[in-house]
């Protein structure tokens, strides 16, 4: 759950429910009722308020329960616990109408992380001029949604292992190039202006920063009195020129 909410990044999408954890927890129903419904009302009335029409309408607003739907299940259940079947209860489908829209249940697992990603972008816009503040928001945000953060690193995870280019490694290979990109863009505009140490080029700052991020979502995920944000924080006060 990485993120760069500016223009070419992706917020942190986290994923899962109490993914890592394996268990209902508050966070992890806290997850299912409101990132579910944030999903619902903000993607799906983006798409389904367009022009769409007929089969393509209905398949589209069909998919968007689904993913909503496998987050709240994520969310109350866990990563493995949550099966095919379970999201399929709960539309009212069968689980072979699942497979045949998605594919398999780790396709299913990647589209969360795009959504999830989506909802990220319209929750932590992009800010000109930001100081990390939005950065900082969202890795706030997310010690409050445990399980869609373990998701998103059991994915990343799994992309990382896959042999070949397929889809869920590709989608993870972008978008750290996306996030690289957009980090450094914003890096360079600080050392430009004086804001940021401009002894170490900003595309190894990028590289760093998300190193960073990642690597403390996961010994979070393992011990929660670890304290993303306020380490996140220290990292960018290091960025400081030195005075």
């Amino acid at each position: 759950m990485t993120s760069e909410p500016t223009r070419s990044g992706e917020p942190n999408s986290a994923p899962g429910a109490d993914a890592a954890r394996g268990a209902s927890s508050g966070a992890g129903r806290g997850i299912g009722s409101g990132v579910a419904r944030t999903a619902g009302s903000g993607i799906a009335q983006g798409i389904g308020s367009g022009a769409a029409r007929g089969p393509y309408a209905k398949t589209e607003q069909f998919r968007l329960d689904v993913l909503d739907a496998a987050l709240r299940i994520l969310a109350e259940r866990g990563f493995d616990a949550t099966t095919l079947q379970l999201i399929a209860d709960e539309v009212g489908r069968s689980k072979a109408g699942l497979l045949h829209h998605f594919g398999s249940r780790e396709a299913l697992m990647l589209e969360i992380v795009r959504h999830r990603d989506a909802v990220n972008r319209r929750a932590f816009p992009a800010v000109p001029g930001d100081d990390f503040t939005t950065t900082l928001d969202l890795v706030t945000h997310n010690t409050t949604v445990p399980g869609l953060v373990a998701l998103f690193s059991i994915t990343a995870a799994l992309a990382a292992g896959d042999p070949d280019d397929t889809d869920r490694r590709t989608y993870f290979r972008e978008r750290y190039e996306r996030n690289r990109a957009g980090f450094a863009r914003r890096l360079a505009e600080a050392q430009a202006a004086g804001t940021v140490r401009d002894d170490i080029p900003a595309t190894d700052i990028a590289s760093l920063l998300l190193a960073t991020m990642d690597g403390l979502q996961i010994q979070w995920l393992l011990d929660d009195g670890v304290d993303m944000a306020a380490q996140l924080s220290s990292f960018i006060r290091l960025l400081q020129p030195a005075s």
